[in-house]
């Protein structure tokens, strides 16, 4: 039941595959690209993330900047993240946001300051995701953290992450079982260039019966690749796919191509699509109508004709 008012819930909720998009909210508070971004993203997507100081990066707030793009007709992801927040700050958020009419809501506990713009700041992270999962849930019951009543409860529609790597991170499974438990109602996935591997995962992921937005995360060169692979925490990017992008005379017209093979294949196995660039947010909507085109052709396409021994 989504009795929240979020248009991403009822559509999840009715089995239509939905695709969601990340935007990172401005450095500084001027508003236009953000807005100029949300034009080209916005119509081709059930919803927008917008990122919570994502990579410890000094960013708008992303309450605030959700309440901008409400303002402007579009449905918005409020991503909340430990890191910076003590248990009362961020009950105080949360109170704030449901009380501003934003009805999707992901938790994350957050990358770690040092690998931000502001080194010298101290990380909070009083709790991680699954804790504050468990701090929602009782002010969605409309109960603070100690227990005491409040005087409305929140009305949020409840998301998480899980890392889609099976290699090396066998515990994702039992974690997204937790965040389950704890009140999570849907998941976007990490980035995962293996698809062998993706789609392994998401086949695990079925029993649980909790609707999973595999993550598409949009390669354009070989050196952001290369750096994803580096330096990003829980993402692999294969030999394989490195070279292809090495390679490649086209790297951004090869990454739109792998991001729309990634869907095309994994679409079975999901509920939709979560789809995320590195600062080349014009690539989302390309990547979004070339899927749909791809799919549609499939679809239309006659079945194959078996083959006959005098074929």
């Amino acid at each position: 039941m989504c009795d929240h008012m979020s248009r991403l819930c009822d559509k999840l909720a009715a089995g239509h595959p939905v695709i969601t998009a990340e935007i990172s909210p401005p450095k500084g508070a001027g508003i236009k690209k953000m807005l100029r971004q949300a034009a080209e993203i916005g119509p081709r997507v059930e919803a927008i993330n917008i990122t919570d100081c994502q990579r410890a990066l000094v960013r708008m707030s992303s309450m605030a900047a959700c309440r901008v793009l409400a303002d402007n007709g579009y449905e918005t992801v409020f991503q909340l993240t430990c890191r910076d927040r003590n248990s009362i700050a961020l009950q105080s958020d949360l109170m704030g946001a449901s009380a501003l009419g934003i009805r999707n809501l992901l938790c994350l506990t957050g990358d770690p300051v040092k690998v931000g713009d502001s080194p010298k700041s101290k990380s909070v992270f009083e709790m991680e995701a699954v804790g504050l999962l468990q701090m929602v849930n009782a002010l969605q019951m409309g109960r603070d953290r100690e227990g005491i009543k409040m005087n409305a409860p929140t009305k949020f529609f409840v998301g998480a992450v899980v890392n889609p790597t099976l290699g090396g991170n066998a515990n994702q499974l039992s974690r997204m079982e937790r965040k389950i438990e704890a009140g999570a109602r849907f998941f976007q996935t990490q980035a995962n260039y293996d698809l062998d591997d993706l789609t392994a995962f998401l086949e695990r992921t079925r029993p649980f019966q909790t609707p999973v937005l595999a993550g598409v995360l949009i390669l354009h060169t070989y050196e952001i690749a290369r750096y994803i692979h580096d330096n990003i925490p829980g993402i692999q990017v294969p030999d394989s796919v490195l070279e292809r992008f090495r390679t490649a005379s086209d790297p951004q017209a090869a990454g739109i191509d792998f991001a729309v093979e990634t869907m095309l294949k994994t679409a079975p196995l999901c509920a939709g699509f979560h789809v995320m660039s590195v600062r080349e947010e014009e690539l989302i909507p390309k990547v979004i109508e070339s899927f749909y085109d791809k799919r549609n052709t499939r679809q239309d396409a006659p079945p194959s004709l078996p083959l006959t021994a005098g074929s």
